[in-house]
């Protein structure tokens, strides 16, 4: 064999590489262990990834044919394929012989965690409520429940952003890809609803994020601010922002309005929790395993306009309630999705299927 020497190559197959939940957190995992692996990131849907990316991992495209695939994992040596979503990735890896290949989940997401699992080594379940269903399809010993990490540390000198509003205004956010199951349309109906009452006209919103650069995938910016002209200058869309952290440190309350299969356990409400910030969110998917209503923030069903604007009333009116679910989601964080704790679980489970397979 070519190459065995050196840091272990890990190879992370994805459909794309742009500015979302699971690339976000494959960016952390290789900036936390780059210094004991070598990190390679494939994308095999859209050739749009940020440069940000480079800088952790060797980034490239290739189209998503097994072959392909498998020609670059075996031509590059790697020692373990970390897949994502489509069972093309673990056939690839198979056809290579990759010693270790692990396949990362993020909540069953319509059906997209429960392809076939033989060959695998592992499994990573980045939600408890996707492990049940993962148990019918692989050994649960080969389950490992690591949740995304958060940086806490990130938290400390952030700068707010608030885009010139007044601080008696009230920044209701939402960090997302603009794509139509993550349902900004309820958002701005719920605050265009709050500021026709006169008692909620410092209610503002922003945005934050892009069309989604997937090939095929329907542009959403200009439809979303069309639907919220009627906010005028009390609604700002960011665009597209790698580190979005000094734009949530200016909401005073985030928020999450997805529709059922879109989500696992979001970034979207990680990060404001992290950042203290009280959230209101759909009770879709896993994100009740992450939001106690009640205690971190608040949870409305799917498409509740009226849930959702009483919730985020609540938090309105209520400053100290504000105070008191930030402090929460602050300490659910430091508890459970802290950074260096959940990166150092991928290494420990690096090492030992390596050492299992490799006898490295």
């Amino acid at each position: 064999m070519r190459r065995r020497s050196g840091k272990p190559r890990v190879a992370c197959l994805l459909q794309m590489f742009g500015i979302g939940g699971m690339p976000k957190w494959l960016y952390n995992l290789a900036s936390g262990l780059g210094d004991e692996f070598e990190f390679f990131f494939i994308a095999t849907h859209s050739r749009d990834r940020a440069l940000e990316y480079s800088r952790v991992a060797r980034t490239v495209w290739l189209p998503p044919r097994v072959p392909v695939l498998a020609a670059y994992l075996w031509w590059q040596r790697i020692d373990i394929a970390q897949v994502a979503n489509l069972r093309l990735y673990t056939d690839a890896a198979l056809r290579a012989r990759v010693p270790v290949i692990i396949e990362r989940t993020d909540g069953i997401r319509a059906g997209a965690a429960l392809s076939p699992k033989d060959g695998l080594d592992a499994v990573i379940a980045s939600t408890k409520g996707t492990i049940p269903a993962l148990s019918k399809l692989i050994e649960p010993s080969r389950i490992h429940l690591i949740y995304n990490g958060v940086d806490l540390a990130r938290s400390e000198g952030v700068v707010p952003e608030r885009f010139g509003f007044d601080p008696g205004d009230v920044i209701v956010g939402r960090v997302s890809r603009l794509a139509g199951g993550k349902n900004l349309s309820l958002l701005i109906r719920a605050v265009i609803e709050l500021r026709r009452d006169p008692g909620y006209h410092r209610v503002r919103l922003v945005v934050c994020g892009g069309d989604t650069r997937q090939k095929g995938a329907e542009p959403m910016m200009d439809r979303l601010k069309a639907e919220a002209a009627p906010l005028g200058e009390s609604a700002v869309f960011t665009g597209e922002v790698f580190d979005p952290w000094p734009i949530i440190a200016g909401f005073d309350i985030a928020t999450c309005t997805s529709r059922p299969n879109n989500e696992g356990i979001p970034n979207s409400l990680l990060e404001p929790m992290a950042l203290a910030k009280p959230v209101v969110a759909t009770a879709v998917d896993d994100i009740p395993e992450l939001v106690r209503p009640g205690v971190e923030g608040f949870l409305v069903e799917d498409q509740d306009l009226p849930g959702l604007v009483s919730a985020l009333k609540k938090l309105i009116d209520q400053p100290e309630l504000r105070r008191r679910m930030a402090r929460a989601g602050r300490e659910k964080i430091l508890r459970d999705f802290e950074m260096k704790a959940q990166v150092a679980k991928y290494g420990e489970l690096y090492r030992l299927l390596l050492k299992e397979k490799c006898g490295r």
